[in-house]
């Protein structure tokens, strides 16, 4: 009756507690973006000290991992009059060919183009400065380039049309067309948009052309591309008046598109409402418009559309003006140093800067401007609320410790009976906590996009944010199950979801590479101590023909948590990616008190102590029960060991070095798909990370969660006929997976032309989490069949050694392979010839010592 009524109160707290989140999860979202200007003395000086408009520039990066810029092409009037105003004092327009590298704070020249140009569209992508159309005194062009780190230049495919004054975007290897004019004097702009993707071989890329956008054509647009909706924002219209002459009509309106949809229906909404102008005219911003923070950021522009006489030559804009994504709002914050036009804007880690540009029609400048756009931590409600609720939850544990003591107090359970309520409700409790874990776990890649545009890295460097993670995960592991067989693993179960809550927190505040990676080595920590404390607690409890079922019960939060987590950039794309790591925190110390009322030791379980042997034993000793012939063994308890003597007892035999080579096998294979599975999915079936996110983990994590049951309870029953059968229930799966893995992938391998289709690449691949799922459900219990029960914990944590530490390499040279060329594919490939490997080893481990 009283847990009863404690679940009632809990329940109807937490349904308030989940209804105060909703409240001020929006308002809090994107309150702490700014952008600090500085003077333009921070960047040098464009090499042409007559300064260019419409240059194409952008960021490269260099072997070592730092980002150079990369300015090209432009044009200016070499022979203007001081002070000129019309076409006659300017003289003729010159365009340029030099290719100029800004790296260490210096400019130096890094090459040439193959003509002089200006005034194209241009945007950073995977392996360099993407260039297309343009114009120069010959004429307008459809050429198309990519300018690589040296300054070489590559050909790309030539645009369907000769296009100039276009705006553009890019969305990770993918660039964007928007609009411009395809002769001299048009009647009207373009509306089109060409895309092209850069990531195939060059002999294999083509233009598409996208649904064109709705009413009139522009041309000097200002594009973005934020999450999956890419937005144009202002430029002119154009028409011809009675004398023939082209007449232009600057525009203050934005419009989006949903680029996970090809329905021209979509066109003028960001999916959710209709979207707010900036509320006055602006055309030839810098472009591509900088994205920081769920913030689109229009720097300057040409003011003679707010002039009451357009004609009339005036200064260009110095406005800095802010569109929230999420709350669909415009505010305008602070000035951009010099009044700028027809000018690149480079984002360069948390700095954005204008090279050159248009400071009057017909006046150019070479110097550069630059600001600091980004995050800066600003304590918010829900940031409060963690604070709160951590000191009361520390103070209880604290408490707590003190009165009941720290040590982990030997009980054991007769495998002949039924496990008690309080087994059971360990089970369920716990379930929840480890479905926390692996949500946090997979959310990051599932918000790789908004991470690496807020915290700019290379691919190598996100695999190192995984890595990182997994490295301390993975040597902390056995230190946690060492501890987790000496002291109270409630206690320690309690402390590291604290830990694990205030790390998750942290990582919304993050605002640079370095913080993020501390982050998520912190996190490494607090899960290094969960696990193995958690399956030995849930394994002491039921130590019967209920064993394998537990330990699944309990494990398919995982695969819950990996699911949830593929939604995490639908629920990132209205609360922000920072918000959503911080309301998870918030509830992670929030379900910490359910613990603290609901999770029992096994010795002090008040409903299970009656079917705890009582042998007439001193109170030091540990009694081990034999689950085949019920006989006792009394030995001394693991806390009375050294290290020396736990490790010597578990790798003393085969099957222990067996199994550590099958989690390796196991981890390679699924740490690849949790780390690169959305990635490669983006990749080759350009898809947007909110529908790569849930597709990449909802498939697997079904089968992982269908297996890790039906898997449980398949060896659980085997296992009364067969002491082998909760090794070759998995061992089964591995080696059927592990070759329809590769097959799924062969056609990319090899290079054939062939697509295998979405739902079969799926299906094929959601097998390795019907294997990964069955292992999940017995390791534990083939564990300790097989090893000296009293250091359980501690050897599974050198199982968790074992298989992060081969995720952590997997995750990093992933991204590293990737970096230099090698399809993502390949890579998972591999994994899948060493899930084969896994199966057999299963299939030839040694019969269970008990």
């Amino acid at each position: 009756m009283h847990m009863t009524r404690s679940l009632t109160r809990i329940s109807k707290a937490c349904g308030s507690a989940l209804a105060a989140l909703l409240l001020i999860a929006a308002p809090a979202a994107d309150a702490s973006f700014s952008v600090d200007v500085r003077t333009s003395g921070t960047v040098p000086d464009l090499p042409d000290p007559a300064g260019r408009a419409g240059m194409v520039a952008g960021t490269v990066t260099e072997d070592d991992g730092s980002q150079s810029v990369i300015a090209a092409g432009g044009a200016n009037f070499p022979q203007a009059a001081p002070g000129a105003s019309t076409p006659e004092e300017r003289g003729p327009k010159t365009y340029y060919q030099d290719i100029f590298k800004l790296r260490n704070g210096q400019w130096s020249k890094a090459g040439t183009l193959p003509v002089p140009l200006g005034y194209a569209a241009f945007a950073s992508v995977g392996k360099g400065l993407a260039v297309a159309g343009g114009h120069n005194a010959q004429g307008i062009l459809k050429d198309a380039l990519l300018i690589k780190t040296d300054g070489s230049v590559e050909k790309l495919p030539p645009l369907p049309v000769p296009v100039t004054e276009a705006s553009c975007a890019a969305h990770g290897n993918k660039l964007f067309v928007i609009g411009g004019r395809d002769r001299e004097q048009p009647e009207t702009a373009l509306n089109t948009i060409y895309m092209l993707d850069t990531t195939p071989d060059t002999d294999k890329m083509k233009w598409v052309s996208l649904p064109p956008f709705p009413g009139e054509g522009r041309i000097l647009s200002t594009a973005a591309v934020c999450d999956s909706t890419l937005f144009i924002i202002g430029g002119c219209s154009l028409s011809r008046d009675n004398s023939g002459e082209t007449s232009r009509t600057y525009l203050s309106d934005m419009i989006g598109y949903d680029m996970t949809s090809k329905d021209p229906s979509k066109w003028g909404s960001s999916g959710r409402q209709q979207l707010a102008g900036p509320g006055m005219p602006v055309a030839a911003a810098a472009g591509p418009a900088p994205v920081r923070e769920n913030s689109i950021l229009l720097i300057g522009g040409d003011k003679r559309g707010n002039s009451p006489d357009p004609s009339r030559p005036v200064a260009q804009s110095r406005d800095i003006l802010v569109y929230d994504v999420i709350g669909n709002t415009w505010t305008r914050q602070g000035e951009w140093p010099v009044g700028i036009a027809t000018v690149p804007a480079v984002v360069r880690g948390s700095e954005i800067m204008t090279i050159s540009g248009e400071t009057a029609p017909g006046v150019r400048t070479p110097a550069n401007a630059s600001a600091s756009a980004g995050y800066h931590f600003e304590m918010s409600t829900v940031d409060y609320a963690v604070l709160i609720l951590t000191i009361i939850v520390l103070a209880i544990i604290i408490v707590s410790a003190v009165r009941n003591g720290v040590k982990n107090v030997a009980s054991v359970t007769d495998p002949n009976t039924k496990p008690g309520l309080w087994a059971w409700v360990a089970v369920i409790v716990l379930w929840f906590v480890v479905m926390l874990n692996y949500f946090d776990r997979q959310l990051l890649s599932a918000l790789h996009e908004p991470i690496v545009r807020d915290i700019p890295q290379t691919e190598a460097q996100f695999g190192m944010v995984t890595s990182v993670f997994l490295l301390i995960y993975a040597l902390l592991s056995p230190v946690g199950g060492f501890l987790a067989d000496r002291y109270s693993r409630r206690l320690m179960i309690l402390c590291s979801l604290v830990v694990w809550s205030v790390v998750t927190w942290w990582t919304g505040h993050a605002e640079d590479y370095t913080s993020l990676l501390i982050a998520r080595g912190a996190m490494g920590i607090s899960e290094a101590f969960y696990i193995p404390a958690a399956l030995a607690l849930i394994t002491d409890y039921h130590r019967g023909s209920t064993r394998s079922i537990a330990t699944g019960l309990h494990m398919s939060g995982i695969y819950v948590g990996m699911a949830v987590a593929g939604f995490g950039a639908t629920m990132a794309s209205w609360t922000g990616w920072r918000m959503t790591f911080a309301l998870f925190g918030l509830i992670g110390v929030a379900y910490a008190v359910i613990l603290i009322l609901f999770l029992k030791d096994p010795a002090k379980a008040p409903a299970d102590t009656a079917q705890a042997k009582k042998p007439s034993v001193p109170e030091e000793k540990t009694v081990l029960l034999n689950v085949d012939n019920d006989e006792q063994a009394i030995k001394e308890p693991s806390s009375k060991l050294s290290t020396g003597a736990v490790l010597s007892s578990l790798l003393s035999g085969r099957p222990m070095w067996m199994l550590l080579a099958v989690v390796a096998f196991a981890g390679a294979g699924n740490w690849f798909l949790l780390t690169w599975y959305p990635t490669l999915l983006q990749d080759k079936y350009q898809l947007s990370s909110a529908e790569a996110g849930p597709a990449a983990t909802l498939w697997s994590s079904v089968a992982k969660y269908v297996a890790v049951l039906g898997g449980a309870i398949l060896a659980d029953m085997w296992y009364r006929r067969n002491a082998r059968a909760r090794a070759l229930v998995p061992g089964i799966t591995f080696t059927i997976s592990g070759p329809l893995v590769v097959l799924a992938l062969l056609p990319g391998i090899f290079g054939w032309d062939i697509t295998v289709p979405l739902v079969l690449m799926l299906g094929l691949v959601a097998t390795q989490g019907l294997a990964q799922g069955s292992l999940d459900a017995t390791l534990m219990p083939v564990l300790r069949s097989h090893i000296d029960e009293r250091y359980s914990a501690t050897g599974y944590g050198l199982l968790n050694l074992t298989s992060a530490g081969v995720g952590a390499l997997i995750s990093f040279f992933g991204g590293w392979f990737k970096d230099q060329g090698v399809p993502l594919t390949t890579t998972l490939a591999a994994a899948g010839c060493l899930m084969l490997f896994c199966g057999l080893l299963l299939l030839m481990l040694p019969r269970p010592k008990h």
